[in-house]
């Protein structure tokens, strides 16, 4: 630390450890084990496949356009469920009762409306002009190298704290399975990912994101039944729970008085449905669909697949929660330990084994998809907007595996120096890509009379909510200034359990609209795009 940064510290500050330090179960078993040490080997392989089959850029980040229904769909569903749905999203169901469910129900539907509004334009996209990235297509569309460099920019913020909810839960994965200490689960594990990453780029990605959500598809249903039967079944859960404070099993969960309660479930009904259509790791594998006719069926499969895995944080945490509030159990862990300890002490070695392997490789295939956007803003994105493009392509995949290494860094840093939950941490980082790409990819590419001016905007606007609301007060609290951290979060004009994503997203829609609607002039919209939005 320099004499700089340690003067700018109130003084003593004990900097904090990684997000959990004990407590986390370990599993102890050959079995469990044996399943951990096979996954990562053949995670390991498929990142070697890769590399073999990377030769170019195209190939590292949209693998080429070879994918066809059934892994476009699987990819999609695993890169936004990935450890959020084994780590967050017990959590939150714990945490907070059933209002955690207003996610697990709506996000399904946000398959539905993203494959409606954005699929077929962005895969006619990617045959009509030469893009990549997501920056790249909102570069065609704008034709503002502003709005590519923003893009850019918005992209990075965001993949840091998305690539820290999955190292958070890769440190939980890593203990419960090798029983080793946190911190070392922590950097292993971000050094695994970060040499699997480097290797196979988004080839290897889907490929492991294909196997993973086989598997915790299977996974899910049998901790689904292992979970009702370890509660006494759903009639006992609410029971028990209701007894214990009934706004658990209410409509809208724990979440203070009735106005209050409304307003957060509509808040994340749109945050994580309409939402799910600005998140850049799922909208940008539409880039890598074979051709347009697989696209059909793969909302209906992404969306079923999402809802069947999502019983996993659905019983496992109201049953658990249930159990302590009967006295049935000890709370000996945190809410973040929910579904690691459920699945090690109440499920079948098998069982055990299956699910905690499939979360290995969801991490690490999830956490690969936000490198290869991440890095490829920096090596890519950014560097055009400035117009300093890198030339020859292989230096380009270079730059681009080298920036691989730096956000993988930031990003355990934040888990190492951050005591957020991994919950908290993936709804930071969702808000903040919804925020900044559902005005300018939804409606920019459904409206003709969409400017760059708005588009400029809305990025900003959205990015200066999140910041201030989200961010800031997080890292004033990490430095030790939780008064600085307070008087921000005082003047935020609705109540705590509102998402500050959805303020952000509502923020950027109204700004984007307003915006283009007084900067339109004529025909803004490149001659090529006219068919395309027409579709």
């Amino acid at each position: 630390m320099t004499d700089a940064v340690a003067l700018s510290l109130p003084s003593p500050v004990s900097l904090p450890g990684p997000l959990q330090t004990e407590g986390i179960p370990v599993a102890d078993d050959p079995v469990i084990i044996a399943f951990g040490a096979a996954y990562l080997f053949v995670v390991i392989l498929i990142g070697v496949w890769g590399y073999m089959r990377t030769h170019t850029t195209g190939d590292f980040l949209i693998t080429g356009k070879s994918i066809g229904t059934w892994v476009l769909a699987m990819t999609a569903f695993s890169v936004i469920q990935s450890g959020f749905g084994f780590v967050g999203g017990p959590e939150l169901v714990y945490s907070f009762g059933t209002t955690a469910l207003w996610i697990f129900f709506t996000a399904p539907l946000g398959f539905l409306i993203t494959w409606v509004v954005l699929a077929k334009r962005l895969r006619l996209l990617a045959d009509i002009r030469d893009v990549l990235t997501l920056a790249d297509g909102m570069y065609v569309r704008y034709e503002s190298d502003w709005v590519r460099g923003l893009t850019g920019l918005a992209v990075v913020v965001g993949v840091i704290a998305y690539l820290a909810t999955n190292l958070a839960a890769l440190q939980f994965v890593m203990r419960a399975i090798f029983g080793i200490p946190v911190i070392w689960g922590l950097l292993g594990g971000a050094l695994i990912l970060l040499l699997y990453s480097m290797l196979g780029g988004m080839i290897a990605g889907v490929w492991t994101d294909f196997l993973q959500a086989l598997t915790m598809i299977t996974g899910a249903v049998f901790v689904f039944t292992y979970a009702m039967s370890f509660g006494g079944g759903m009639e006992s859960i609410s029971r028990n729970l209701a007894t214990a404070d009934p706004s658990l099993v209410s409509p809208f969960g724990a979440m203070g008085g009735a106005t209050t309660a409304v307003l957060v479930a509509v808040a994340w009904w749109i945050l994580f449905s309409v939402g799910a259509a600005g998140q850049p790791h799922l909208i940008t594998k539409f880039y890598m669909s074979r051709n347009l006719k697989i696209l059909k069926w793969g909302a209906p499969i992404a969306a079923l697949s999402y809802a069947i895995s999502s019983l996993i944080a659905f019983s496992a945490g109201l049953s658990m929660r249930a159990m302590v509030e009967a006295g049935e159990i000890q709370e000996t862990f945190s809410a973040s330990e929910v579904g690691p300890v459920f699945v090690l002490e109440y499920t079948p070695s098998v069982v055990a084994g299956l699910i905690l392997a499939a979360l290995l490789a969801a991490i690490m295939s999830t956490s690969d998809s936000f490198l290869n956007i991440g890095a490829a803003a920096i090596s890519r994105d950014i560097p055009r907007a400035l117009g300093r493009p890198i030339e020859h392509d292989r230096t380009e995949l270079r730059v681009t595996q080298a920036a691989l290494a730096g956000l993988t860094v930031l990003a355990t840093g934040v888990v190492y120096y951050s005591d957020a939950l991994v919950g908290i941490l993936g709804t930071i980082g969702w808000g903040f890509f919804a925020a900044a790409f559902v005005p300018i990819a939804v409606f920019g590419m459904n409206w003709k009379g969409a400017t760059k001016e708005g588009a400029i905007v809305a990025i900003l606007g959205g990015l200066v909510v999140n910041v201030v609301y989200s961010a800031v007060p997080m890292a004033a609290d990490v430095a030790g200034y939780g008064g600085l951290a307070s008087g921000i979060m005082a003047t935020y004009p609705y109540p705590d359990e509102f998402p500050v994503g959805t303020v952000a997203l509502l923020v950027a829609v109204v700004l984007f609209v307003g915006v283009s609607l007084l900067t339109q002039d004529g025909d803004d919209l490149p001659a090529d795009l006219h068919a395309l939005l027409e579709r």
